[in-house]
């Protein structure tokens, strides 16, 4: 019943919060840009991709601040002071903030393995007018000792068109392959009809330019399209294309910061809200006359908005390569989550 009772509550004003501020964003971003939209359901389009970006962002705040005022609410209405009354721990108060907020982190990290994390290339796309984001042009990427020009790729039909490779010997070309189209089978990219051009030597002992035909190609494997298409034009990428993109990266050789980064922003940085809701609600006396409530939410406000910026600021550091993102990301998120078991262990013998 206790259980229910402050879970209730904090969820509640949790979600009048996250609906708030994710409002707020939305709004005034719509108010500042989205009205020179030229229709209506493209206007709809980019206020709900706006909100569903707020959301994303905003949602560790809605967890410290429906936190912060459920607790202070409780102190104003004497329910703290009941609570310890009839033996209730620090503890055990604390236990349905842990659960509803530790829910909310894993709805939001499973949303984002879906289209919910592009919302952001979504709503850019319909400001700058791109309606059609079913192409993209002119992608040059490396692959092994290679290098690799798309003139076109096409994610959602799993084709591409202009397919050229430079194979490299030595930082020298010393071969080309292209081709008109390539398709991907669901393992690799095929190509038919290829065009050869290398330098071979004549009977002279002179190298000279000669063409060959190749009827099939097998290139780029594991460039599944989507992540290709992602990773190679800085888009945003939900959490599978994250870790498949990763994966590939590695395999090349090629730096991955800014993907680390951006999983780790997904998926750590948001748990610093829960350590910093604990440190909080541990430090809140239990009643109203212990404590001057309007500067304690200002200091407890301010706090949450600091670490917060501060920690977001640094996940762009370490997207930038400026500092390693386990440097940037996960060691302010673990110092916190110490010092959050610190005021844990802390509480468990006092009232």
């Amino acid at each position: 019943m206790l259980f229910k009772y402050i879970a209730w509550h904090y969820t509640k004003n949790m979600l009048i919060v996250l609906l708030a501020l994710s409002g707020l964003f939305a709004g005034l971003d719509f108010l500042m840009t989205g009205t020179s939209l030229p229709s209506f359901n493209i206007k709809v389009l980019y206020l709900f991709s706006r909100w569903q970006e707020a959301l994303n962002m905003l949602y560790p705040l809605a967890i410290i601040f429906g936190g912060i005022w459920t607790k202070i609410a409780f102190v104003k209405k004497n329910t703290m002071s009941a609570l310890y009354a009839l033996g209730v721990s620090r503890v055990e108060v604390f236990k349905p903030f842990l659960f509803v907020a530790l829910g909310v982190y894993l709805l939001f990290t499973l949303l984002n393995f879906s289209s919910f994390a592009t919302a952001k290339d979504v709503a850019e796309s319909l400001k700058h007018g791109k309606y059609d984001t079913t192409s993209n042009e002119h992608l040059f990427f490396k692959y092994g000792n290679s290098f690799v020009y798309i003139t076109a790729l096409y994610p959602y039909e799993n084709r591409l068109e202009g397919l050229t490779l430079f194979r490299l010997d030595q930082g020298k070309v010393v071969e080309v392959l292209s081709a008109k189209e390539a398709q991907y089978n669901g393992r690799e990219w095929l190509a038919h009809k290829v065009v050869r051009k290398i330098k071979e030597p004549n009977a002279q002992g002179t190298m000279q330019l000669t063409l060959h035909n190749v009827e099939e190609l097998s290139t780029l494997e594991g460039y599944q399209p989507k992540i290709l298409n992602s990773i190679y034009e800085q888009k945003e990428l939900t959490l599978y294309e994250s870790l498949r993109a990763k994966e590939l990266l590695d395999t090349q050789g090629v730096q991955t910061d800014k993907i680390r980064a951006n999983i780790y922003a997904r998926v750590v940085l948001p748990l610093f809200s829960i350590a910093l809701l604990m440190i909080l609600l541990f430090r809140f006396p239990f009643h109203a006359r212990y404590m001057n409530i309007a500067s304690t939410t200002v200091k407890a406000l301010g706090g949450t908005l600091f670490v917060w910026g501060l920690l977001f600021a640094l996940q762009r550091i370490g997207s930038n390569s400026v500092m390693s993102p386990e440097v940037a990301i996960l060691l302010p998120v673990l110092l916190l989550w110490l010092y959050a078991i610190y005021s844990l262990n802390h509480a468990k013998n006092r009232i």
